[in-house]
């Protein structure tokens, strides 16, 4: 199991005396009655490292990096805890979850945790590299074209309702039928039933649909890019004359008030965040240039020539790949 296979490496790793190049390793591991079959401990090291030495290497540098970046706090071990406990109610027994992540290559619940905290902070550590590739200029731009004041709004959804095995066909028909439904409701609206009552009817969306649809009141920022500049475009008091493709489905959206906008200084922390997301989203080599920039601002170096290559080509087919 990769664990194993981890804490042999780490043992092999142990027993290393260092040279300029590569890592020399001394000492017979397996001896036969023929010495030209005898396996010795460099040829178990060279192995492994080329199978496992650059994700276990890579996995062992940035839990040094980031811990030291991003000390455990309470909103870490929280969602560490909480992504455990969500694969832990899968199952009905202890014995069972455990034997689910044993596969898996983890020897116990700690493991996992460590699993889930170190891409959690590698997580934190893109975003931040993102941030830096935001300036002022760009949160300029995106207030004065995408920022509102506080929306009050309502929605109809209407789900294409489809399973798993589904076939291509099924789909598409499933998608024509949620389609020509949504046309049927606002035509409903444009010949003078009201907004809500169509929603009642109509709406798929049990949170919603017996308030008339009802969103509440919220800062566009919160929305979905579709649903965000569809509330942008519409006039207060107006309702999409088309039916909006959603993440969900298809929508029609109504505008029924707007409050002042706010200032820049108030949102400026969530729109960055939300720059932050819309740039990962776009281009996710940008978690790979993250990862690189801070492991080189800690001026890592890998002292084993193959080890070092093997890295930099991990990371140039990782962003090819990409």
């Amino acid at each position: 199991m990769k664990k194993k296979i981890l804490a042999i490496l780490i043992m092999v790793l142990l027993l290393t005396t260092g040279c300029k190049k590569n890592i020399t390793i001394g000492g017979d591991l397996v001896t036969f009655k023929d010495k030209d079959l005898t396996i010795t401990a460099n040829d178990l090291y060279d192995k492994l490292k080329a199978k496992y030495g650059t994700s276990i290497l890579i996995d062992m540098m940035d839990t040094k990096i980031f811990d030291k970046e991003y000390p455990d706090s309470d909103e870490i071990n929280s969602y560490v805890d909480n992504q455990v406990e969500s694969i832990r109610n899968y199952y009905s027994t202890e014995t069972e979850f455990l034997e689910y992540i044993n596969q898996y290559g983890y020897e116990n619940v700690n493991d996992l945790k460590e699993y889930f905290k170190l891409n959690y902070k590698r997580n934190l550590a893109v975003k931040d590299y993102i941030k830096t590739l935001i300036s002022d200029d760009d949160i300029k731009k995106y207030y004065d074209e995408k920022i509102t004041g506080d929306v009050t709004g309502s929605h109809i959804l209407i789900e294409v309702e489809n399973n798993s095995n589904a076939t291509e066909e099924e789909k598409r028909t499933a998608k024509e039928e949620a389609l020509a439904k949504a046309k049927e409701a606002i035509e409903k609206i444009q010949n003078g039933t009201d907004f809500k009552e169509v929603a009642k009817e109509y709406s798929t969306d049990d949170a919603t649909k017996d308030q008339g649809g009802s969103m509440g009141t919220f800062n566009t920022l919160e929305l979905d890019d579709v649903t965000r500049q569809e509330f942008t475009k519409l006039e207060v008091g107006k309702y999409s004359e088309e039916a909006v493709e959603t993440e969900y489905g298809y929508e029609i959206f109504l505008k029924e008030a707007v409050s002042e906008k706010p200032s820049l200084e108030s949102v400026k922390t969530k729109i960055i965040e939300k720059m932050t997301n819309e740039k990962l989203t776009a281009d996710s080599k940008l978690q790979y240039k993250g990862l690189t920039y801070i492991r080189e601002k800690y001026g890592f170096e890998i002292k084993d020539e193959d080890l070092k290559v093997y890295y930099e080509n991990t990371m140039k087919n990782l962003l090819k790949s990409e």
